[in-house]
C-alpha cells in the first residue's frame, strides 16, 4: 500500500496497517515527518512530491493494491490518485476539503478521474457530531448490517447500579452484549465476573432498543434534549448547525465573525445566531448553557475549543463536544471533563481505513483513542467456524463475537450460537487481533 501523505492523517494510517500486517510505503514532502515516520513506523520511506511520477515510480506503484492520498493539499491528492490510477492501482481514496472539487452527492467530480473514493472531513465530523447528538449519553455511535446492529460506546455513571457489581449481576438488557471497557487508556474483553467502576467507558453491541436501554441503565441519561449551542459556525459549524436541524435541534450558535454570523443566519431555520464569542460567563449562562444537554466547540482555534468547553461544562452543560485537531489532546480533554474530543484528521483516518479491507470485511470502525475496532464480516463458506457452535472454534485472543445476522434476524452471539457460510458477523477486536479475526472468517491460511 501507498500513502502520500506523513502528516497525522497519514501517520496514523500507516500505523494501523503495519499493525495489521501489511507492508506500507510513505510519501511526504516534509523530512521531518518523514523522520518521524521511519524512527516510529515499519514502513519504507520516501521524500518527495507525492503528485509527482518519478517519486511514486520510487516506491513501485504500479505494484500497489491501493493508493491513500491524505495530504493537506486537495490538489495534490488528486492529482497523485489520477496518477497511480493511471498505471493500474486498482483502488485509490483521496482526501478533499473543497466541496468546489466535488458533486452535489458528495463524489468527486466526473472530470476527475482516477479517483475511487472521496473523504470529506467536515463531512464525516458533522455527521459523527449529529449521531452522538441524537442517542442520551453516548460517547461514539456505530451502525451495522443496514442499522439491524448498533454499538454504542457510554461513560458508567457514579449513580448506575451497575457500579461495583460483575456483569453478571447487572441485568443487563435483552440482545445486548457489553463487548469492551475502555478504563484509563486501557481497552479490555470483559467477562462475566468483570466488575464496572463508575467512569469506565464500555461498549454496548445489540439491536437498538436493548443498547439504548443498556446505555440508560448505565450512563443514568434516560432522554436526548433536542437543544444545543454551539460555538463556531464557519465550514464546520454550519455543516454541524445544518445536521442537527435536520433531526429536530434548536440551536443557539456563537459566532464572532460578523460576515459568519450574518450568513449562518441566513442559511439556518431553527437556531439562534449571536454575533459574540461565546467566552463570556453571563452571556453564556444568560443563554441557558447551565441547562443545555448539549454544548459543541467547532471554531478554527483548538485552544478556544478546548477552554470554551471546559468552561461550559462548569456552567452546568450536558454533553460537551470539542473539535480538537491533534488527537493527542483528545485523551487529556476526556480526562479532565470534556465528554467527546473529535479530531477531523483522526476521523479521516478512520473513514479512509473502512476501504482499506479485503476478503470476509464489509466495513470496520476504529473505536476510541484506537484502541480497538469493530467489523463487519460475512463469514465465508472456507471458514473453520462455519456450522461448528462457537464454544468449540478457538477465538483468537483480544476479540470476541458480539452479534450474528442470520436469516432468521439477529442473534447476540453466546458460546452454543453456530455461525453459517453468509451470515454477517459483528466482531470486536483489539488492534493486535485484526489480521487473525480476518483469516479467521476468510478461511485463509497464515
Amino acid at each position: 500500500m501507498v500513502i502520500v501523505g506523513a502528516g497525522e492523517v497519514g501517520f496514523h494510517i500507516a500505523h494501523m496497517l503495519t499493525q495489521e500486517g501489511h507492508e506500507v510505503a510513505l510519501i511526504d514532502r516534509d523530512p521531518e515527518s518523514i523522520r518521524r515516520a521511519s524512527e516510529a513506523l515499519d514502513v519504507l520511506t520516501i521524500v518527495g512530491n507525492g503528485a509527482s511520477k518519478k517519486v511514486l515510480q520510487q516506491v513501485r506503484v504500479a505494484t500497489a493494491d491501493i493508493l491513500i492520498a491524505a495530504t493537506d493539499s486537495d490538489e495534490v491528492n488528486m492529482v497523485a490518485c489520477m496518477a497511480a490510477k493511471h498505471v493500474g492501482v486498482p483502488l485509490t481514496i483521496a482526501r478533499v476539503r473543497n466541496p468546489d472539487y466535488l458533486d452535489s452527492d458528495s463524489s468527486v467530480s466526473t472530470e476527475f478521474t482516477g479517483i475511487d473514493y472521496v473523504i470529506q472531513p467536515e463531512a464525516a465530523l458533522a455527521e459523527e457530531v449529529a449521531k452522538i447528538a441524537e442517542l442520551p449519553g453516548a460517547l461514539d455511535v456505530e451502525s451495522f448490517a443496514d442499522g439491524q446492529v448498533h454499538m454504542i460506546e457510554v461513560q458508567v455513571d457514579e449513580r448506575s447500579k451497575a457500579v461495583g457489581k460483575p456483569l453478571l449481576k447487572i441485568g443487563m438488557p435483552r440482545n445486548v452484549l457489553l463487548t469492551a471497557v475502555l478504563r484509563e487508556s486501557e481497552m479490555t474483553i470483559p467477562n462475566g465476573q468483570t466488575v464496572l467502576r463508575a467512569r469506565d467507558r464500555v461498549f454496548l453491541t445489540g439491536k437498538r432498543k436493548g443498547v439504548l436501554e443498556a446505555a440508560a441503565m448505565l450512563s443514568k441519561e434516560m432522554r436526548p434534549s433536542r437543544s444545543a449551542i454551539l460555538l463556531g459556525c464557519g465550514s464546520l459549524g454550519l455543516q454541524i448547525a445544518t445536521a442537527l436541524e435536520t433531526r429536530g435541534f434548536r440551536l443557539t450558535v456563537f459566532e464572532k465573525d460578523y460576515d459568519r454570523a450574518v450568513k449562518a443566519a441566513e442559511v439556518l431555520k431553527r437556531s439562534l445566531v449571536l454575533h459574540d464569542e461565546g467566552l463570556d460567563e453571563a452571556v453564556l449562562l444568560r443563554e441557558g448553557v447551565a441547562d443545555v444537554g448539549l454544548f459543541i466547540a467547532a471554531t478554527g482555534d483548538e485552544r478556544l475549543n478546548m477552554l470554551s468547553s471546559l468552561l461550559a461544562k462548569r456552567l452546568g452543560a450536558g454533553r460537551t463536544i470539542s473539535v480538537v485537531d491533534r488527537a493527542a489532546f483528545s485523551a487529556i480533554l476526556e480526562t479532565v471533563g470534556v465528554d467527546v474530543a473529535l479530531s477531523p484528521r483522526r476521523m479521516t483516518a478512520s473513514r479512509i481505513l473502512r476501504f482499506v479491507r479485503s476478503g470476509a470485511v464489509l466495513s470496520a470502525s476504529i473505536l476510541d483513542k484506537s484502541a480497538g475496532e469493530v467489523l463487519e464480516l460475512m463469514v465465508q463458506p472456507e471458514s473453520v467456524i462455519v456450522d461448528r457452535q462457537l464454544q468449540d472454534t478457538r477465538f483468537p485472543d483480544g476479540s470476541i463475537l458480539g452479534a450474528l445476522v442470520q436469516k432468521d434476524g439477529v442473534h447476540i452471539a453466546n458460546g452454543m450460537s453456530i455461525p453459517r457460510a453468509g451470515d454477517t458477523a459483528i466482531v470486536f477486536a483489539l488492534p493486535a487481533a485484526v489480521t487473525e479475526v480476518e483469516r479467521l472468517f476468510s478461511g485463509e491460511k497464515r
